[in-house]
């Protein structure tokens, strides 16, 4: 195995702790950005000093409701903070995250996976120690629309009619409400994704959740 490469194992592991409660969102669980660390040759890797949580992700959590069991919750938030956000939904709630990412990270791409693939791995081990998660919501990566430098691979990406449930399939899971929290200004895709839901749904929709941090 190449130096810095990361172990099929490991990979695994942290896929399955992510995926642990998922329940019916699991086909939104992608196995993409686990795929692509496993690829990945450790050039450029770095992780946080004190693998703590940022400040606008605890600032967050601290103003989010209960959950309730007929309401789905849906995140929009830079990688980083959404794998930090998930973390603190099992932690605090006892919340599985269905990580719905199609980002392949490449070190020379516009997703380049330097934060995102320490995160998945770090957090994963602490994520497998928590308790069995009683409810679940879905988490997008605002980063699929992010800035691409002149020179780097584009592996952006945008969400398409297979990135999240059907109407049909959140019906059968009793959902009769969204409540959608996003980082910056909704984006085109899922402020589409969000107006196919208020066809039979309920949808709150709260934009601009990391202007505070």
């Amino acid at each position: 195995m190449p130096a810095g490469a990361i172990s099929e194992a490991r990979a695994l592991c942290a896929m399955r702790a992510w995926r642990r409660g998922v329940g019916a969102l699991e086909p939104w669980s992608r196995a993409t950005p686990f795929a692509s660390a496993h690829h990945y040759r450790g050039r450029g890797l770095t992780r946080r000093a004190d693998m703590s949580t940022p400040a606008p992700v605890a600032q967050l959590l601290h103003t989010l409701p209960s959950p309730e069991p007929h309401t789905l919750w849906i995140f929009d938030l830079p990688g980083p903070h959404a794998l930090w956000l998930a973390y603190g939904l099992r932690r605090r709630f006892g919340m599985a995250t269905a990580l719905a990412w199609n980002g392949w990270y490449d070190p020379r791409g516009a997703l380049d996976g330097r934060e995102e693939i320490p995160l998945l791995l770090g957090l994963g081990t602490r994520v497998a120690r928590l308790r069995a998660p009683r409810s679940t919501c879905l988490v997008f990566d605002s980063l699929r629309h992010t800035a691409k430098a002149a020179d780097a691979l584009d592996n952006r990406y945008a969400l398409g009619e297979e990135d999240a449930p059907s109407l049909e399939h959140l019906s059968a899971m009793g959902i009769r409400r969204v409540r959608a929290w996003v980082w910056e200004a909704m984006p085109e895709d899922l402020g589409a994704y969000l107006s196919y839901l208020r066809r039979r749904l309920l949808v709150l929709a709260t934009e601009g959740v990391g202007e505070g941090g």
